[in-house]
């Protein structure tokens, strides 16, 4: 193992709960910017990220979790960053005016992109793609082919600039009934290797439908790890697994691979950041979950409370 891989590894930050900072932001749009460059500290990068939010706007456990509240964690924190969402973000059962509520709440956060799921599949492809023009992020997803309008409203990925470093996002979903579906690892790979080597980006994120992880042959987020090759981050949705922090897993190539993923109904957000050295070489990485509207107690007994709260529908 070289030094650069012994030090991303060995920096790990364990750290979870909320953090006071003596200089809190004003606003989220200060946080998340909606044009395609960001600030960024000169050798990191930020992302912070949700999923299987499920279109809950307010609060849904003790005074916890919910559009709301993970709006005004981010207008705690002190560094600017990409916010994204693995999937899942709507609540298909819902009316159209609920839909409309949950895109503008994420409009007015800054979210950069998100992921098609499940559940805004659940609303039919037409009023996915009527909705799409009003969401101020990018809708992607790189391995299943729409029909109608919609076909031409999702993007297999997006750029950001955020300082001098280029990131590449793309997304990826399991089978679901009515729409044609690519091998998703196979689609995530192929477009993941163009973001790294055509478009030179740093970075390469892949927002994960897939699951944690899924029996046999189906694709999850190790099997997407363990088969990648230019994939850096998974930010993963569709499970009902609570992770109390990130993981780090290997490539095809033996590189590390950071799966992140969070817990449901915005009961939390994370945060991952990705240091680099001067010659843009990954050498640290310090993840952190936070549970929006925590009460003032410890991290572990809050998450102990979101273990015995089993979600509703994921």
């Amino acid at each position: 193992m070289n030094n650069p891989r012994r030090i991303f590894l060995s920096q790990i930050s364990l750290m979870a709960g909320t953090a006071a900072f003596s200089k809190p932001l004003a606003s989220a749009a200060a946080i998340s910017k909606h044009i395609n460059t960001l600030h960024a500290v000169k050798n990191a990068v930020t992302v912070y990220h949700t999923n299987d939010i499920d279109g809950n706007i307010n609060t849904v456990l003790k005074n916890q979790g919910g559009l709301n509240l993970i709006k005004v964690e981010l207008q705690k924190q002190e560094t600017s960053g990409l916010l994204l969402d693995a999937g899942n973000f709507m609540n298909g059962r819902k009316d159209l005016y609920h839909q409309k509520e949950v895109v503008s709440m994420m409009n007015s956060m800054g979210y950069h992109a998100a992921a098609v799921g499940s559940h805004e599949l659940m609303m039919g492809q037409d009023q996915l793609a009527a909705l799409a023009p009003l969401m101020k992020f990018a809708l992607l997803n790189c391995n299943y082919e729409f029909t109608g309008s919609l076909k031409q409203v999702v993007k297999p990925f997006t750029i950001v600039t955020a300082g001098r470093f280029k990131i590449g996002v793309t997304a990826v979903g399991s089978q679901i009934n009515g729409i044609k579906y690519n091998d998703a690892i196979e689609s995530a790979n192929k477009i993941a290797n163009s973001l790294k080597n055509d478009e030179k980006c740093d970075l390469v994120i892949c927002l994960s439908h897939l699951g944690y992880i899924r029996d046999g042959d189906m694709p999850d987020n190790h099997k997407l790890a363990a088969q990648s090759e230019s994939i850096d981050l998974i930010v993963g949705s569709n499970t009902d697994k609570l992770m109390i922090n990130s993981m780090v897993l290997r490539n095809k190539l033996k590189n590390e691979v950071v799966l992140a993923q969070t817990a449901w109904h915005g009961l939390m957000m994370g945060r991952t950041i990705i240091n680099f050295d001067n010659d843009k070489q990954r050498n640290g990485l310090h993840t952190k979950h936070i549970i929006p509207g925590m009460p003032p107690k410890s991290f572990t007994a809050s998450f102990a409370g979101l273990q015995l709260a089993k979600p509703k529908e994921v």
